[in-house]
């Protein structure tokens, strides 16, 4: 096994020593990484994880390959044609904006190509460990060790570079972004506390309306797990990746809830996007719903959920799994909490616990590279690198509108009507060793507030917003930004909420590169020279066909854009044909 060609020392030799070279899905899978060289590589010539300096390099490369466009070709379709073909070979998505302006912006930045391929990087790092079964509950559950080295270190950047930055409002009051972040839902303890808040806010509504919770548990067929590599189904259904696995739960569910709605029936709780230890997600669903509707909506997941695949070997065993939460028998909350905590920061959970292969395992903090990864923290890496929304409320009232209430102030509802003054006094939370004066935010109360939890886009309070240009770092774009809560029977009379307006301070952080000034429109006076690296032995494979061979270090034939897009540009009304162009040229070589 070559080490020095893309793969990551830890997946080569696992496949050589433990298969031999006779498992010809894991081999297929090597062979793959080996012979993909138009992405960045998984590994650099040491065998280790691709780091973030030869993500930087690429990520110039990428920008100036963009700029050469931008500066060489003047119409858009032809400009945005080329960058999207340039995005595809890195495999990355192409920028998304609202301007052709944004758009050229974003491709001729190098930190938006850095984010770019970090994110396609990591991702299919771990889809190779996934595949390789490098990710399993025997090695390394939920993770691959690599991701949470390079996740973690790419969160404490984060966090040095939020510190790095401070913010100044109008009152003279500065704070680091850092400092700002935790006061929001960036803060897991916050985050916590506010589920639990409106899980037992959507419990009280529940038990005072005498509807029934259900707690659901939905699974993915077996050919969506890879079963740390075993699973044969998996590598013939085309080996998908934990996204993959999350867009057929969230197709699954917006068939149900599409089911449910056609008869009526409308639940209203939380859902938890949870991984198996081989990255597949499942669903853990808290569902309230009137006793009428019980039997009902039981039968429409049960068919939706199993309705592919549904004759394969343990399909109605581990699909689908339902308890009815009785009256007695624990609190609908307590069936939920622990599975917050576990995908949080681990508070109060004790052991974190797994079932895989029809046995539980305790999942153990492990220690790598002298840091310790506990069981939430690989979990939470896992929702970061891909992309997975862990909570989400289903039916009950906007969130986005109890949040604005605790930017309300008193003074500015005094002589509001009855539900907004509701509503505050719900959102709001005093703390006071006096309990005649203590109190705690009340999500019930809000629910009722709002109209009650099936209330839906017919709620009594609406989150009132108003138009602003927003400049961005590459384009002006006009947003929806919050500014207060109204009630939907006086829709122009609006209560402000309490806002700030910041001016940051990036003084003393360094930007990658400068934002350039390329657009459809301009040329500079002398196209930028290629880029050519200083140490040719540092040099990934991923340069091979772009600017320059990594082995001689002799400058690659260039693609003519001017001449490409003369070629395909849209004939003006009138013009002759290429057809016709070439003959006149054909034959007047030969008059002369």
């Amino acid at each position: 096994m070559h080490l020095n060609m893309g793969i990551p020392s830890r997946m080569a030799s696992a496949v050589q020593r433990m298969f031999g070279g006779l498992n010809v899905p894991r081999q297929r899978v090597v062979d793959a990484v080996l012979a993909d060289d138009q992405r960045l590589p998984l590994a650099d010539s040491n065998g280790a994880m691709t780091g973030p300096g030869a993500i930087s390099v690429a990520a110039l490369q990428a920008a100036r390959e963009c700029y050469s466009v931008c500066s060489s070709l003047h119409d858009e379709h032809a400009i945005k044609a080329r960058i999207d073909a340039i995005c595809s070979r890195r495999g990355v998505k192409p920028p998304v904006a609202a301007t052709v302006g944004g758009y050229i912006a974003r491709a001729a930045d190098h930190a938006w190509w850095r984010r770019a391929l970090r994110k396609e990087l990591m991702r299919r790092f771990e889809h190779t460990s996934i595949q390789l079964g490098l990710t399993y509950v025997r090695a390394d559950p939920y993770v691959s060790r690599e991701t949470c080295l390079a996740q973690a270190a790419q969160n404490e950047a984060n966090k040095k570079a939020l510190a790095a930055v401070t913010a100044t409002n109008e009152n003279g009051d500065v704070y680091s972004l850092a400092e700002l972040a935790e006061l929001g839902m960036g803060n897991k303890t916050l985050r916590r506390g506010e589920l639990m808040l409106r899980i037992r806010g959507f419990e009280e509504v529940a038990d005072k309306m005498r509807h029934v919770g259900m707690f659901w548990t939905i699974t993915c067929p077996s050919k969506y797990h890879s079963v740390g590599g075993t699973n044969a189904k998996y590598a013939e259904f085309g080996s998908p990746t934990p996204r993959a696995a999350q867009a057929y739960l969230v197709k699954v569910w917006s068939a149900i809830r599409s089911a449910l709605h056609r008869r009526g029936i409308q639940p209203y709780g939380f859902r938890i996007a949870e991984p198996h230890t081989d990255g597949c997600p499942h669903w853990h669903m808290l569902l309230f719903v009137a006793p009428e509707h019980q039997e009902t909506m039981e039968a429409v997941i049960n068919a939706y959920a199993m309705r592919e695949d549904r004759d394969e070997p343990g399909a109605i065993k581990n699909r689908v799994k339902l308890v009815r939460i009785e009256a007695g028998k624990g609190t609908a909350a307590g069936y939920i909490i622990k599975y917050v905590c576990k995908s949080i920061d681990g508070a109060g959970v004790g052991d974190h616990k797994a079932f895989e292969d029809g046995r539980t395992y305790v999942i153990v903090p492990d220690m790598f590279d002298k840091k310790e990864f506990t069981a939430s923290q690989r979990v939470t890496y896992w929702a970061q690198v891909h992309g997975i929304r862990q909570f989400q409320q289903i039916g009950g009232v906007p969130v986005g509108v109890w949040r604005e209430f605790r930017r309300l102030s008193e003074e500015s509802v005094r002589n509001a009507p009855e539900p907004i003054r509701e509503a505050y006094q719900a959102a709001q939370k005093v703390e006071s060793e006096n309990p005649a004066i203590a109190q705690r935010a009340d999500f019930a109360r809000f629910i009722w507030a709002m109209g009650g939890p099936t209330v839906g886009r017919g709620a009594t309070i609406r989150l009132a917003t108003r138009e602003e240009g927003v400049e961005g770092r590459y384009e002006q774009v006009e947003a929806h930004r919050p500014v207060g809560v109204y009630l939907a029977a006086q829709p122009h009379a609006v209560y402000e909420s309490t806002r700030y307006r910041w001016t940051i301070d990036r003084a003393g952080v360094a930007l990658a590169v400068p934002r350039t000034g390329v657009n459809k429109c301009t040329r500079p006076a002398k196209a930028p020279a290629p880029y050519q690296p200083q140490n040719k032995n540092f040099v990934p494979a991923f340069y091979v066909g772009r600017n320059f061979d990594p082995a001689t270090g002799a400058q690659c034939a260039k693609v003519d854009q001017v001449a490409l897009y003369q070629r395909h540009k849209k004939r003006p009304a009138g013009a002759p044909s290429a057809h016709l162009l070439h003959l006149q040229r054909k034959y007047k070589k030969d008059h002369q």
